[in-house]
């Protein structure tokens, strides 16, 4: 009791102190009231303000990063960033407490005020010439906001002129991704020039790119794209190999057909599009197309290699018709060039089988020969390919399978010629265009229609706070980029709490301003701002913004929370009457609330104290 007695006795010493302006004096005091109690944070934190105002700014450092640790080591990042805060008012070149301040930011989740503060740290070692340090800061930037495009290319771009080159390369691919999946295709486009510039070897950077969104389960996202390049680029045959499997992942069989068809215009000796059409028409139970195929290409196929295609085919033709025998012929002829003894003699024991089933005597010695390769025939290819055609690809000009929309997707864009010669395939003679009918769920449910009130509310709302948003403040921070994300609203709000609290009153403001991007706080972060300007001594701006909040059809509670903070504003403008007034207006709409009724009571009384000189004869006074 002694020992608390002491310390208030010396705080209220102090106190009187600071208030003569003494503060080298109370300075002293406080060294002895934090001897009897070292742990009061509190008490440290106004013993460091003294020292601010003794001009000791050194000594105030030491115990504001103290206080900064203590908060910081026990969670409370709000009130450690508050203090760094402070600090960096003091020190504003030392970029250590931005560094610091950075870190706080990102632990507590506020991703936009973390990077403004790792940004100025960015600066600071790219000016000195630290480039390993800058590209450590910007790798922290991209790892606390992995969207942020524009830190992506600064840290492409750093990589780069470090010489790390895989390094500045995978990222730029990532960033490419991000912007085909936001559908961003100018700021794509650039950034593949870029890349051309820098990786000229890097010849098919955007169908990576377009690979990689595929891989990833995007294939919806980059149709567009894809389509685009292949309108330049139709004789691309990894875009067609995209356009297939981009379809497949879709799980868009008749599309993937067509594709496949057009493929095969465009390459009529590739063994891709001619497994792929057979493929496609074994899936769809087409027997008969698959079968015309398969003796049309099936050497050129086993040619190629493509055996395990083959086989698939045959297996999903067998078990369509599984007593066919041209297609166990298939099947006979597959297996020996795979070299799969055991199956070529199970296979042709069936086939003696199904022979001496349907009545024939025929024997069967040895498999069915292949017929002669495609690709070994002699001759003019193209002209051989335009003179067979696959039965499924209509001839130009005719409108056979007109009914399928698949095919029409494509005939119609794949304007040319049936299976274009080499001086009849030039990107500029076809315009391609692949249309994707996809269902849009992006927004499943539905919101109730908005009525004309709360347009006219947001609007005002709207209006009002553009009104605070034209209020100065002192930077807060340098931002990188556009895409700073205003993140985890209560934080801001808790924040810009404990920044006014310290009279960090820009700061505060900035705190509020984002946080007041959740509607459902926005109103109360108005209300903060003008207090804040308030406080921080522009009574008649603050007046006129809450002023500017008070509209008819408010909330009780709102109005009254408003017209309160307009009371304080008058009473340190001076404007009693009008305080007075106010508190009348509240106490009479909203008895109770908060301490209206005792700041009345108070004006009252200063008021029946106010005696006139005629009050004041009767008491013989003169």
């Amino acid at each position: 009791m002694a020992v608390s007695s002491k310390k208030d006795k010396l705080i209220e010493e102090a106190q009187k102190l600071v208030l003569r302006g003494q503060f080298d004096k109370a300075v002293k005091l406080y060294e002895q009231i934090l001897a009897l109690d070292p742990s009061a944070i509190n008490l440290k934190q106004k013993f460091a303000e003294l020292l601010i105002k003794a001009g000791r700014l050194d000594d105030a450092r030491k115990e504001f990063e103290a206080i900064g640790k203590y908060f910081s080591k026990n969670g409370f990042y709000l009130k450690a960033i508050a203090v760094y805060k402070q600090l960096q008012k003091l020190f504003p070149s030392d970029y250590l407490i931005s560094l610091t301040l950075a870190e706080l930011n990102e632990k507590h989740g506020l991703t936009a005020n973390a990077l403004s503060e790792y940004k100025l740290v960015f600066d600071y070692y790219e000016k000195s010439g630290n480039s390993a340090d800058a590209l450590k800061i910007l790798d922290k930037m991209q790892a606390v906001d992995p969207g942020n495009v524009p830190i992506k290319i600064k840290l492409a771009e750093a990589f780069f002129q470090n010489n790390k080159k895989d390094e500045s390369y995978a990222l730029f691919s990532k960033t490419a991704s991000i912007l085909q999946e936001r559908g961003e295709n100018a700021t794509l486009s650039r950034l593949n020039t870029r890349i051309q510039q820098l990786f000229p070897e890097k010849t098919e950077f955007v169908l990576e790119v377009f690979s990689e969104q595929i891989a990833s389960g995007n294939a919806a996202s980059i149709m567009n794209g894809l389509q685009g390049h292949l309108r330049n680029h139709p004789n691309d045959k990894r875009a067609w190999d995209l356009v297939v499997e981009a379809y497949r992942q879709l799980d868009q069989p008749q599309k993937i057909r067509a594709a496949y068809q057009h493929y095969f215009k465009f390459f009529p000796t590739d063994p891709v599009p001619m497994a792929g059409i057979i493929s496609c028409h074994a899936a769809e139970g087409n027997l008969p197309a698959a079968m015309e195929q398969l003796e049309r290409y099936e050497s050129s196929l086993i040619s190629a290699g493509f055996l395990d295609e083959l086989d698939k085919i045959y297996q999903t033709l067998n078990n369509i018709d599984p007593i066919n025998i041209k297609i166990i012929e298939g099947m006979i002829r597959i297996a020996r060039a795979a070299g799969k003894v055991g199956n070529v003699e199970t296979l042709t024991s069936k086939l003696q089988s199904l022979i001496n089933l349907t009545g024939n005597n025929k024997t069967v010695t040895s498999p069915p020969e292949p017929v002669p390769s495609f690709f070994e025939t002699t001759g003019n290819i193209v002209s051989q390919v335009s003179a067979s055609p696959i039965p499924s690809i209509p001839e130009q000009g005719q409108t056979a399978e007109a009914d399928d929309p698949a095919i029409d997707v494509f005939s119609d864009a794949f304007a040319g010629p049936e299976i274009p010669g080499l001086e009849e395939s030039s990107a500029g003679d076809i315009e391609i265009e692949i249309e994707l009918d996809i269902d849009d769920d992006s927004n499943p449910t539905q919101t109730a229609p908005e009525t004309a009130d709360d347009v006219i509310a947001g609007d005002w709302l709207d209006s009002v706070g553009g009104l605070f948003d034209s209020i100065t403040t002192s930077p807060r921070g340098v931002r990188f980029g556009n895409e700073m994300d205003n993140s985890d609203a209560q934080s801001h709000f808790d924040l810009g709490l404990a920044f006014k609290e310290m009279g960090l009153y820009d700061e505060a403001i900035n705190e509020f301003r984002q946080a007041s991007l959740d509607a459902s706080r926005r109103f109360e972060c108005l209300i903060l701002q003008g207090a804040c300007l308030r406080d921080r001594g522009e009574y008649d701006t603050a007046e006129s913004m809450l002023n500017a909040l008070l509209k008819p059809g408010l909330s009780l509670e709102d109005s009254s929370a408003v017209k309160y903070e307009l009371v304080l504003t008058y009473e340190c403008a001076g404007k009693t009457d009008q305080a007075t007034q106010m508190l009348n207006d509240i106490d009479s709409s909203n008895p109770g609330f908060r301490d209206v009724s005792s700041r009345l009571n108070a004006a009252n009384l200063e008021s029946s104290l106010d005696f006139s000189d005629d009050d004041l004869k009767d008491f013989g006074l003169k």
